[in-house]
């Protein structure tokens, strides 16, 4: 699989934003670097879904203080573990930590990289973000904003889009009409999409996931060129492919 690995621009802060497939990347990119020799934390800066998965553990630290001193602890073997904050039973979730947490714990722990989950989408494959979402750590080095391809061809109700009214008003795609490419573009790039908080210093490769059939890997492949073709500065290559399926291509 294509993962960020070792060198000498390795991003230390890789945060993972948008719908359709951010919690599997973290855990399958979380895996794949410490295959690699590297100390991998995982976090949220938003609530994060209690679903307990192998190899993994949550642990809550009730200040900065534990965080760090849970980082100083020799991890298991083949063990990681998740940063959160408390649990919330009403919702089957657990609360993220505050952002700053991740810029110091960062800056304290140089020789760890640091996998977040910026911003929730209520399990659908697009969303539309408030004026304060994501929310990304100061010391991201790399933003992977996340669409699941497939919504293409599905209409825009708040069945298949997480906020569909803000969806609507960046896009154009009014209720019930089928969304489409231009859509999926318009959502990434525009000033109050996905990119609307990131930093303008920081590298961002686009992800889009759940390229699960043949028509979606054409679709995929025609839409990662049209995103290149429009040169949006911070952005010189797009990844794309299968999180179930482990598998990826890099666009540049």
């Amino acid at each position: 699989m294509i993962v960020p690995g070792r060198g000498p621009h390795t991003p230390q802060v890789i945060t993972l934003i948008g719908g359709g497939g951010k919690t599997g990347l973290m855990f399958l990119w979380a895996r794949s670097l410490k295959e690699q020799g590297f100390s991998v934390v995982t976090t949220s800066t938003t609530k994060l879904c209690n679903e307990s998965r192998p190899g993994f553990s949550f642990a809550q630290p009730v200040n900065l203080a534990a965080a760090k001193m849970l980082l100083t602890l020799p991890q298991r073997t083949n063990e990681f573990f998740t940063l959160t904050g408390e649990s919330l039973p009403a919702v089957g979730k657990l609360s993220g930590i505050p952002a700053d947490w991740v810029d110091q714990l960062s800056r304290e722990f140089p020789d760890t990289i640091f996998l977040v989950e910026g911003d929730g989408s209520a399990g659908r494959s697009v969303k539309g973000h408030l004026p304060y979402e994501p929310v990304i750590p100061a010391c991201t080095s790399l933003l992977i904003p996340i669409v699941g391809l497939d919504i293409l061809g599905k209409a825009m109700n708040a069945e298949n889009v997480h906020r569909p009214e803000v969806f609507g008003e960046i896009t154009g795609v009014t209720p019930g009409d089928p969304i489409d490419t231009a859509a999926i573009i318009a959502i990434l790039l525009h000033a109050k999409g996905y990119l609307q908080q990131a930093p303008k210093t920081i590298t961002i490769i686009p992800f889009l996931n759940k390229m699960e059939t043949l028509p979606l890997w054409r679709a995929g492949f025609a839409l990662a060129q049209q995103l290149l073709a429009a040169k949006h500065p911070q952005i010189s290559s797009i990844l794309a492919g299968s999180v179930h399926h482990d598998c990826f291509v890099n666009f540049s």
